[in-house]
């Protein structure tokens, strides 16, 4: 089966399913549990390093009650000192003077090369914490096709979930499902390497009105997968995602929007910091920072954007 085939399979499962699927995932996304309050104050990093670009500005933050929540000031770790070792190489950081808890490098060193080990260290307060890693090799877009529908399908929209209740406020509702496929180069293998790195496609679709929680978990705006899981062809990779455009009724013309495409590789710890930042089971992402919370890792990202336009298939690349 070939790209097309599959768009067209996809689309016409969800003209089926985009009514029924509603009250399932409802009742899956409404398990939300209220966490407790924060019992002590902890190190909270975020690091992301890029491969291609230059040094990053760490973030580092204190945990606070739920109760006592304060406002971005309040919750900067202030005063602590953060050390990044880049494939051998010491570079200090100090707090930015007007971004209280926002750390720079002293010095430049030029942008991240790929495939080497660094090791990051923050103090504060009597606490540290440390991660450490390998920069991934770059990522690029090779091509970004859009295949816009002639017509609307008919949805079930649900504007809010509740945990306490089933009656849910739902709507009968139009939108135009948009296929989006990704291709690029497959990571390239270097002898006696064994990491395994995971892809983050996206779809960031710029319009002034979004559909509903169910109708987004349901059309797959972002996937995150070992790369060697997606689809491969002739030393491409290939991802197809879809997106909704909500309209008025069934005779609404598709509105023209711009559309962000951004595909992110990195290690296992990103991929399971991204799997886990929508779950409403947790309150934190699952961490890879040892001594403290947050993420501290290093990733690759290309991204394109265009608008979108009705006409059928579109197709761009860089």
């Amino acid at each position: 089966m070939d790209g097309k085939d599959e768009r067209h399979v996809l689309r016409k499962t969800g003209k089926r399913l985009l009514v029924v699927v509603g009250l399932v995932l409802v009742l899956m996304l409404g398990r939300c549990d209220v966490t407790g309050p924060v019992d002590r104050q902890s190190l909270v990093v975020e690091a992301f390093l890029e491969t291609d670009r230059p040094l990053p500005t760490i973030t580092l933050r204190q945990t606070r009650s739920l109760t006592d929540p304060g406002d971005r000031r309040a919750n900067a770790a202030q005063g602590g000192t953060v050390e990044l070792v880049l494939d051998g190489q010491l570079v200090s950081y100090e707090e930015s003077d007007h971004r209280p808890g926002r750390y720079v490098p002293v010095s430049e060193v030029g942008d991240v090369p790929d495939r080497v080990p660094w090791r990051l260290s923050a103090r504060w307060q009597g606490e540290e914490a440390q991660a450490r890693g390998t920069t991934p090799p770059p990522i690029e877009l090779s091509e970004v096709c859009v295949e816009v529908p002639p017509e609307p399908v008919q949805t079930i929209r649900v504007d809010s979930l509740r945990r306490d209740s089933l009656d849910i406020p739902a709507e009968q509702g139009y939108l135009y499902p948009v296929d989006v496929s990704l291709h690029w180069p497959a990571d390239p293998l270097v002898a006696g390497e064994d990491t395994t790195h995971w892809v983050r496609p996206q779809l960031n679709p710029d319009t002034t009105e979004s559909a509903s929680r169910v109708v987004n978990f349901f059309l797959q705006p972002v996937d995150v997968r070992r790369e060697d899981q997606f689809r491969r062809r002739e030393g491409q990779r290939a991802w197809t995602g879809v997106y909704a455009v909500p309209v008025e009724d069934s005779t609404s013309a598709f509105p023209r929007h711009d559309l962000t495409v951004t595909l992110t590789r990195g290690d296992t710890s990103f991929a399971a910091f991204a799997r886990s930042r929508g779950d409403p089971e947790r309150r934190e992402p699952i961490s890879n920072v040892d001594g403290g919370l947050g993420i501290a890792t290093a990733v690759a990202t290309d991204s394109l954007r265009n608008a979108v336009t009705a006409g059928g298939e579109q197709c761009w690349s860089h």
